[in-house]
């Protein structure tokens, strides 16, 4: 019994300056931080978006597939610049990298590790 409340009040122990670090982190530093992620997101998804109209256009062009393979092979490095300008952006609450858990690149609207949300800093939403 006595390991069980050990354990039980280590894991107690290692919460409580998680919640102190996130009770001190001002508002404004949280606000910078996600709009630093938000505009990071928008460059990715900018890249993106970009990718039919430059392609069909190079086609239109080029009329060939070979003529066109420069301008894609252009493309996917910016997107790949892109991508790894986004994924080293770290969250404003915990410090960790806010896309990216252990190997893994995911776009999600929350931080892997703490689930600080894209949007906190905006308010409750508006329906």
């Amino acid at each position: 019994m006595d390991k069980g409340k050990q354990q039980e009040s280590g894991s107690e122990m290692a919460e409580a300056p998680v919640d102190a670090v996130e009770a001190e982190i001002d508002p404004a530093v949280i606000s910078a931080g996600l709009s630093k992620v938000r505009r990071r997101r928008w460059v990715v998804w900018s890249v993106m978006i970009v990718y039919l109209p430059t392609m069909w256009t190079t086609q239109k062009i080029t009329h060939s597939f070979s003529g066109s393979m420069p301008v894609f092979f252009i493309w996917f490095l910016l997107l790949l610049v892109a991508m790894g300008f986004s994924a080293v952006v770290r969250c404003p609450r915990c410090g960790n990298y806010y896309h990216v858990h252990g190997m893994i690149l995911l776009y999600l609207r929350r931080c892997l590790h703490c689930q600080l949300p894209l949007n906190q800093d905006k308010g409750p939403p508006r329906f």
